[in-house]
């Protein structure tokens, strides 16, 4: 009798755990991540003329874990607010992103190391048009070594032009 009673409060404690750890475990799925903007510096988007055309305050991603987390777990940006991505001379090549826990549309830039537009993933959505499950986009048509990410449309509401504009920026 004395070794049922003990089996059954064992089994009593070993099922309040377990249903303990899986209402924990639901609760923390249901939490949603936000990461605020943090500004580093300041680009401008030049004409042809090396005029700005548009200048907005910028991000900076310049290790692999800053590249890797980019604008993930964001809801907003503003209108002149944006992300660049620098890539190290040895990592030049046509940069594809992936936009894993992007929760806003992106114009997705890719520069060359002269600063010069190669091309735009126009309004990438997170996991649609994408050539590969979770939101792949469209990469660069040559190798990049600068990326720029605006909020979807502002590229041509700005009148950015592949093989015309260039970038420049500085850090703060």
């Amino acid at each position: 009798m004395k070794k049922d009673l003990i089996a059954i409060l064992l089994l009593t404690i070993v099922l309040g755990c377990e249903k303990s750890n899986s209402s924990t475990v639901s609760e923390a799925e249901d939490v949603q991540v936000e990461i605020e903007y943090t500004k580093n510096g300041e680009l401008e988007f030049l004409n042809e003329n090396a005029e700005p055309i548009k200048k907005i305050d910028i991000e900076i991603a310049d290790t692999p874990n800053k590249r890797a987390r980019g604008l993930m777990d964001r809801s907003k940006l503003g209108e002149t607010q944006g992300m660049i991505f620098i890539f190290n001379d040895d990592e030049i090549r046509p940069h594809t992103f992936y936009m894993k826990d992007t929760r806003i549309p992106l114009d997705i830039m890719y520069f060359d190391k002269d600063s010069v537009l190669i091309n735009i993933a126009r309004n990438a959505q997170p996991g649609a048009d994408s050539k590969l499950a979770g939101g792949t986009v469209d990469g660069a048509a040559s190798d990049s070594k600068f990326v720029v990410e605006v909020n979807g449309g502002l590229a041509d509401q700005w009148g950015i032009k592949e093989g015309i504009t260039k970038i420049r920026w500085n850090q703060n």
